[in-house]
Order: structure tokens, then sequence, then C-alpha cells
């Protein structure tokens, strides 16, 4: 039967002007392979197709484990008493006549407070306040390990965490 195949297979002389193309033996096929070994063993899973895939469905799977337990977790009422005042009674000329209350405490906006006391407070309390997200792994980190060996108790946390802390749990 000739017709385009035939040809393929056709050997050329040495001496011919033309190079071969195919110099198998008739009846024989290409590897599929293009001359590549199997891969054996654990390197068989991780081409960079698959690895792009398994990292993509870890983070798929991370992201919805993120989404389901943030929106699993109540997040509780504020603390009623760290929002308490005192009461404060007042002339009419805008004297103060008297507080009473348990607490001694006045809400003021930022704004009031002097720059110097907002420094001097940040730079006792959490000196990365300006840097750090409100939450400082190495300093819970670290008042772990002291506890754990004896150290004495030492907090890791940050402002935010405090506030936090009294607000809702306190």
């Amino acid at each position: 039967m000739a017709g385009p195949l035939t040809a393929l297979r056709v050997r050329f002389t040495p001496d011919s002007e033309q190079t071969p193309r195919d110099t198998r033996p008739p009846g024989r096929r290409r590897a599929r392979g293009h001359g590549r070994r199997k891969r054996t063993g654990i390197r068989r899973f991780f081409t960079w197709r698959k690895l792009v895939a398994y990292v993509l469905t870890l983070c798929a799977l991370l992201i919805g484990a993120f989404t389901v337990l943030y929106y699993s977790i109540d997040i509780p009422r504020a603390n009623a008493q760290a929002k308490a005042q005192s009461n404060v009674y007042k002339y009419g000329d805008g004297t103060i006549l008297a507080r009473t209350g348990e607490i001694n405490r006045e809400m003021v906006t930022l704004g009031r407070v002097p720059t110097g006391v907002q420094h001097a407070f940040v730079a006792a309390e959490n000196k990365s306040f300006y840097k750090d997200s409100g939450v400082d792994p190495m300093g819970i980190l670290r008042g772990l390990v002291n506890t754990a060996t004896g150290k004495g108790t030492q907090g890791g946390s940050t402002i935010t965490q405090q506030y936090v802390k009294n607000y809702y749990l306190s």
C-alpha cells in the first residue's frame, strides 16, 4: 500500500542527497515519553502543575475554614463596667458640684489627651504600637516561655489586646 505513511518508512542510502526522516525499522512506533524516564516514587506526585494545584487547593481549604470559623464565633457584648462612668453633677455655671458612682471615670476624646501623655503611654506599654497589627506573637511566645520555665509571669499583650480584654472579658 503506497501512501504518505509508507514514504516516511523508506530508508535512504547514505549517498542520497536527502536525509532520512525516520531510520527505525518498519512497524516500530515512537515512544510517547520522547525518551523521558517514567517518574517513580514520590516524584510522580510533584510535577509543577500538580504542585500548583496542591497549593491552590490548600489555600482554598484554609480560606474556607477561616470563613466558617469567623462566622461561627459569637462576639460577646461589651462589658458594661468598661463603659461605666461616674455621675457628675454641676452647678448652673458649669463647675462641679459632686461626683457619684463606684468608678471615677469620664470619657474623653483623643484630641483632649495631650500629645506628651499619648507618647508616654505608648512608650511605657507597647513600643511597636504604630508598627504592629495589634498582636505581638513574639511577646506572647516570650510570656509563655517565661511562665513555663518559672521565671515569673509576663504579659505578651499589646495595648490593643489589653483594650479588647478589658472591654469584652473583664
